[in-house]
Parts: C-alpha cells; sequence; structure tokens
C-alpha cells in the first residue's frame, strides 16, 4: 500500500506532463476546432452588414439626417457618451467580423488555397477601416495574438496595414487555381465567387481610404489611380436580406420591426420611430422649382407621414422646425407632421444593406479631380454619381433629367464648388457613417456642408466642439485595458471630442 501511494505523485506528473503536450482541455476532442470556409464566410458577410450598421446607428444623428424627437437623449442629442455601458460597434469588428476573417484565413493556410483567403483578407481590411474610422486607435499589431493588454496602435498604423490587408488580398486572388474550393452564390453571397469582382471591391475600400487623407498627404493621384482601377470592374456591394423575412435575423436592422435578434446588442436597435428628418437634411432634398418642390428621391428615401407633410426638425432640439408655420390655434409640431422614416429604400425589413456603391466611387473621382484642379472630370463625375443614386432609388428617367437640369444643380464646369459635389454625396449616401467621415474630415465646414450650424442643445460642458469619435466599449476595454485607456486620455469626459488623425491633420476644415 505505500509503494501504491508513492507512485501517485509519479503518475500524476506524467499524465499532467502528457496532457500538456497533446491535449487542450478547452477542445472538445468530439467537435470541429475549425470549418470549411464556404461555411464560414455568409457569416462574415452577415456580420458585416450589421457592423456598418451599428457605426451608422450613432454618426446618422451626428450626421445631420436625422434627430430624435426627445432633446434630452444623452446621446443624439447631448452628445454624452459617458454613461454608456456596451458600445456593440467595437465588438461586431473584433469579434463577429474580424476573428471570423482570421479563421478562415488560418484555415485556407492550412489547405493551401487562396480564394477564400483573399477575400478574408480584403473584409478584413474593410472591417478594420470602418471600425478604426470611428474609434481611431485600435490594438491591430497585438490583436489576436492572446496578450491580456493588448497595445493599441495609432490610426496612422492601422491604416498601413489595412493597405498590407488589401495588397495581400489581391496577390491571394491573383493566385487562385482550379485546385481552390468552391465559391459559389451559397458562400459568396455578394459576388457569387466572381474574384474579378472582389478585386475591384479592394479598390474601392483602398480608394475610401486614400481619400481620407489626401488632403495632407498629396494623395490625390492615388485616389484616382485606385477608383479608375476600381471602376474597370466594379459592381455594387450590396448585403441582400430575404424579400419577406420572419426571424429578426433576417430583417435590416433599419426596418420598421425594430429588429433586436438574441445575440444583439440592445444599443443598437433602431429608434426611427422616434426620429424625424433634420432642417438641414431638408434644405438639401428641396428644390422649389415650378413643378419640382421636393428632390424625388425624398419619396424614395421616406414615407408619407400621416399628414403628407415634409418638415425638418433642428439637430438636438426635438420637434422645434424653423418658421413653423402659424395655426389657428397655435399648436407645435408632433411626429405627424414629418415623413415617416420607415418603410424607405434602405429602412424597411428587407432592405439592401450596402457596404460600397458605384456612386461614392464616383463622388470620391469627383472630389479628388476637384482638387487637382480638373473641374471638367469632377464635374463630369458629379452629375453621374447623381444619376447613378437615383437610377438606384427607381427614379423615372424623365424626373431624373428634370432635376439634373434644375437649379439645385450646377449647369457648367466652371461654377461647379465642392459643397455641389459633398452635398450630392451626402445625400447618395444617406444613413451610411462614410458621411461622418466627410464630415469630421472638413470640420463640420459650412463650405462644404451650407447651412451647417453647432446644436443648441449639446451640453455646454463641451465648450463648443463637435463630436468626433466614438467611446471604446466600456464592458470590454475600460475594464480589461485601463493602462491603454489612461495612456491614450480615453478616459476623459470629452474624450469623443478628441479628433482621430486623419480629421486632427485635414487641411479641408481651415
Amino acid at each position: 500500500m505505500k509503494k501504491i501511494f508513492k507512485l501517485i505523485p509519479v503518475l500524476l506528473i506524467v499524465i499532467l506532463t502528457s496532457c500538456s503536450k497533446n491535449l487542450d482541455i478547452n477542445i472538445d476532442p468530439k467537435l470541429p476546432v475549425t470549418t470549411a470556409p464556404n461555411l464560414r464566410l455568409p457569416a462574415i458577410l452577415g456580420n458585416m452588414a450589421y457592423h456598418l450598421y451599428s457605426h451608422a446607428r450613432f454618426s446618422s444623428y451626428h450626421s445631420f439626417y436625422i434627430t430624435s424627437r426627445n432633446n434630452t437623449n444623452k446621446i443624439e442629442a447631448l452628445w454624452n457618451y459617458n454613461d454608456v455601458t456596451r458600445l456593440g460597434a467595437w465588438r461586431w469588428h473584433y469579434f463577429d467580423v474580424g476573428s471570423n476573417c482570421l479563421g478562415m484565413i488560418e484555415r485556407t493556410e492550412m489547405d493551401g488555397t487562396y480564394n477564400y483567403r483573399g477575400v478574408g483578407k480584403i473584409m478584413l481590411a474593410f472591417s478594420y477601416l470602418t471600425a478604426t474610422d470611428s474609434f481611431g486607435d485600435m490594438p491591430y499589431k497585438e490583436a489576436y495574438k492572446g496578450i491580456y493588454y493588448p497595445k493599441y496602435d495609432t490610426q496612422e498604423v492601422v491604416y498601413a496595414e489595412i493597405v498590407k490587408l488589401l495588397n495581400d488580398g489581391i496577390a491571394d486572388l491573383n493566385k487562385t487555381s482550379s485546385l481552390d474550393p468552391t465559391m459559389n452564390g451559397t458562400a459568396d453571397l455578394i459576388y457569387q465567387g466572381d474574384l474579378n469582382k472582389w478585386k475591384a471591391f479592394a479598390e474601392a475600400v483602398r480608394a475610401r481610404l486614400l481619400l481620407h487623407t489626401a488632403n495632407f498627404d498629396n494623395g490625390y493621384d492615388a485616389v484616382l489611380s485606385a477608383v479608375n482601377t476600381s471602376l474597370n470592374g466594379f459592381s455594387d456591394a450590396i448585403f441582400k436580406y430575404p424579400i419577406a423575412p420572419t426571424k429578426d435575423w433576417e430583417k435590416n436592422m433599419w426596418g420598421p420591426s425594430i429588429p433586436n435578434p438574441q445575440w444583439n446588442f440592445s444599443d443598437i436597435t433602431n429608434i426611427l420611430n422616434s426620429s424625424v428628418s433634420t432642417d438641414l437634411f431638408m434644405n438639401y432634398m428641396t428644390v422649389g422649382d415650378a413643378g419640382l418642390i421636393y428632390d424625388p428621391r425624398l419619396y424614395k428615401l421616406t414615407t408619407p407621414g400621416v399628414r403628407n407633410t415634409y418638415y425638418g426638425a433642428k439637430l438636438s432640439e426635438g420637434l422645434i422646425v424653423p418658421n413653423w408655420p402659424i395655426t389657428t390655434p397655435p399648436k407645435p409640431p408632433v411626429m405627424d407632421d414629418f415623413a415617416n422614416l420607415y418603410n424607405g429604400f434602405w429602412t424597411a425589413d428587407n432592405s439592401p444593406s450596402p457596404y460600397i456603391l458605384k456612386e461614392e466611387l464616383y463622388f470620391i473621382r469627383a472630389e479628388a479631380s476637384f482638387y487637382k484642379g480638373d473641374k471638367g472630370a469632377a464635374f463630369d463625375a458629379y452629375k453621374q454619381g447623381i444619376k447613378l443614386n437615383m437610377q438606384r432609388l427607381g427614379i423615372a428617367e424623365g424626373e431624373i433629367t428634370a432635376y439634373l437640369g434644375s437649379s439645385k444643380i450646377k449647369q457648367d464646369a466652371a461654377a461647379l464648388v465642392i459643397s455641389d459635389i459633398m452635398v450630392q454625396k451626402y445625400i447618395a449616401l444617406y444613413l451610411q457613417a462614410e458621411t461622418w467621415v466627410d464630415m469630421r474630415r472638413y470640420g463640420y465646414s459650412a463650405t462644404a456642408y451650407p447651412g451647417i450650424y453647432y446644436p443648441a442643445k449639446v451640453l455646454s460642458e463641451w465648450g463648443g466642439r463637435w463630436i468626433q469619435r466614438l467611446p471604446y466599449d466600456n464592458q470590454t476595454e475600460y475594464i480589461y485595458n485601463p493602462r491603454e485607456m489612461a495612456r491614450l486620455g480615453a478616459t476623459a469626459r470629452n474624450w469623443v471630442f478628441a479628433p482621430v488623425w486623419w480629421a486632427d491633420k485635414s487641411t479641408l476644415k481651415n
């Protein structure tokens, strides 16, 4: 008996040593630890649609598309993020999109295949760009490494790494062969396996990225090169939901059923039912010519309210309308006086979700050409962007011709100014987070956005500063990585008013 007990510690050491070499207690040997890329890609593409929405859910209020009827809303009216406990947009990048991209890339490296690997790198680049443009500095080099306190890389470094991912992704797609696994419409919900379209999409992501810095790094030639390369084979990058969705996860998050899947973060459910168009947006949508009161896209982006009226409210002030018509007896505006924001082209339960649209590329070309001094090219791209957007929304050709000939549109290249381009891009990218990038690049300037104003109800504590970024997720970064939060200054109450790198460096705001 004594000998047996003496052997037990030795046996335990042998067993534990053996386990440490051959077994991982975190892995169930009966369940796979990886999956085929054709099963992973649909999740990446669907999660990217949610990721884009999770940014737009907030930026749409900061970029003057819509405002809440309640002038006490901490985020939408007061620009106060200090009591936010979760910010799902952070997790959508690192967990839902990023980790799946890396898992797919690792599997294809094991298999020695390239088509899914290239798409995975391009999607990872797109996800990083989306995230860093809202948050600024973020972990890249130490992300996904198992490092407990990953260092935050500067946004400039993150941008450089995104470019590398795009280059590597395109290079991988150029290495594909018949040995690669099939990529069809069941797996690739965007381009149905057309790798040339994926390469064109990668160039579109590059063009968007380069435009953000072109004003201060003399980069407009590179922007135009990326745009031209992309347009040579570009097809709209749009995630499509079922025509007749029944489950929350089958629905566009902007929809009137206010989808809230079980795995969703409550902070990103839409509040369009208590929101209205702003006066700035309505001013941009008002033409005022004989027979053309409004931009015909207004009726596609929104649906008529109860009273079939289209007023716009002051951002952050609730239902306050400039020059409100005198009524007898006097009454304040109510929700019935505004357009219904639901069931527009982008806000129905079955609406498509845009990644990047062709009209955006034309507006990028217009802006870059404008600053290169080529007003002729800028003018042509400006008109083409408008026309494409109107055709997308289903505007009749006669109405398109009338609008393009209206007082709202410049009729010759010499008269073109930058606000013509930026306002039309603003309309074309309705509710997209990229508009907030543009506004911050221009420092919320009236030169680019005529009529823009500083909201009256935002807290005086901010000292008249414009909102510049989203805060990091409180339940992960501020709790588990406090040293980096302190180093960045992200614990300050006014952190969201610190410009991100490209906004701080921008010469357009001066």
